[in-house]
């Protein structure tokens, strides 16, 4: 009798197990559970012995499900099918009877089916991917120092994001004030709009308007506008090239006794964003816009910043940067002004 229940007990054991979803950490733990999504680079498994837990994607090697789930990788593409562990940080998914292979840091989201016809499971995945959501975040630096020199310094900048499957809306606006030993080093204020759409993989287009006011550089008013085509060199989960070009149109009033000037221009973009690791990004940005025919001038903004989270919170960041800012033709005697900074930064969504 007793080896009758021993035996059955086993059975429901291993039943448990084998009916069970499998996920594999990179450091060689087998998490059993269920699966029940994977979304913003979180996994959520259901566990018998300790409730619902969130993994964190880059901790993943693979994992496998009993039932079939929809997959959204990078690049737009949607997959049916059940994952199966292969290579050491990738799945291969069995969809229509094609085994495709795709790296875990490729997965963009993952969605169970449950039972539901293969079909309106996907239209409804589809349709949820291409709500829109917004994203917002603010920064703020302040410095202050008395003795030998006296030092002051406040800025700050505000984000305000709208970001759908295919397209993106961004605003933003920001302020910068410094003085040193009573004379002011700084005083930028400014803002801007634009709007960028992907309907294919790696091209699409863009508009953009920004207005600035710049006391230390004499500039009373500068707006550009611009709109022209993008080019998605890299598009990785934790890793985007993005290029942009087209034509614009500049105006700037002076504060001093040159006239203002107007001219049409093209408009150069780079965008770049590495997420290193589940601690460190680098953000690079670099906007030139040339006056057309050399008959204005000639403006370049770089700006380079290594982020990371403060106290390991994800919400509370830090970004130590550099901005640099070449003119041409300024109405100052100095043609570069850099800045070197350090903000705090608060995101929320």
């Amino acid at each position: 009798m007793k080896f009758i229940l021993t035996v059955t007990s086993l059975c429901f054991l291993f039943s448990g197990f084998a009916s069970a979803d499998v996920v594999l950490t990179a450091d060689g733990s087998r998490l059993a559970g269920k699966v029940l999504g994977m979304d913003k680079g979180i996994i959520k498994l259901k566990t018998s012995y300790a409730g619902t837990i969130n993994i964190d994607q880059g901790k993943i090697t693979s994992f496998t499900t009993d039932e079939e789930v929809l997959f959204r990788v990078s690049g737009g593409e949607t997959l049916t099918g059940k994952p199966e562990a292969v290579g050491e940080k990738g799945i291969r998914i069995q969809s229509g009877g094609v085994f495709r292979e795709v790296a875990i840091k490729a997965v963009e989201r993952v969605l169970p089916i449950y039972g539901e016809d293969p079909v309106s499971a996907l239209e409804k995945f589809r349709k949820s991917e291409v709500k829109r959501k917004w994203y917002f975040t603010g920064g703020f630096d302040l410095l202050g120092k008395k003795g030998n020199s006296e030092d002051f310094s406040i800025g700050g900048n505000l984000e305000v994001k709208l970001k759908g499957e295919h397209d993106e809306l961004l605003l933003s606006a920001e302020y910068e004030n410094r003085e040193k030993n009573g004379g002011k080093t700084a005083d930028r204020s400014g803002g801007g709009a634009s709007y960028e759409v992907f309907r294919r993989d790696t091209i699409g287009w863009y508009l953009r308007s920004e207005i600035e006011r710049n006391a230390i550089t004499s500039v009373d008013l500068r707006s550009t506008s611009a709109a022209g085509v993008s080019y998605r060199w890299i598009n990785d989960k934790d890793h985007t090239l993005v290029a942009r070009l087209g034509p614009g149109y500049r105006y700037t009033a002076y504060e001093s006794s040159r006239d203002d000037e107007s001219s049409m221009t093209l408009d150069l973009g780079l965008a770049h964003h590495y997420r290193v690791n589940d601690f460190f990004s680098i953000k690079n940005d670099i906007t030139y816009v040339p006056a057309l025919g050399g008959l204005g001038n000639d403006r370049l903004v770089q700006d380079s910043g290594l982020v990371f989270p403060l106290a390991g919170n994800r919400q509370w960041k830090v970004r130590m940067g550099i901005r640099n800012e070449f003119e041409s033709e300024p109405a100052v005697r100095e043609k570069l002004d850099t800045t070197y900074y350090t903000r705090i930064i608060y995101s929320w969504d």
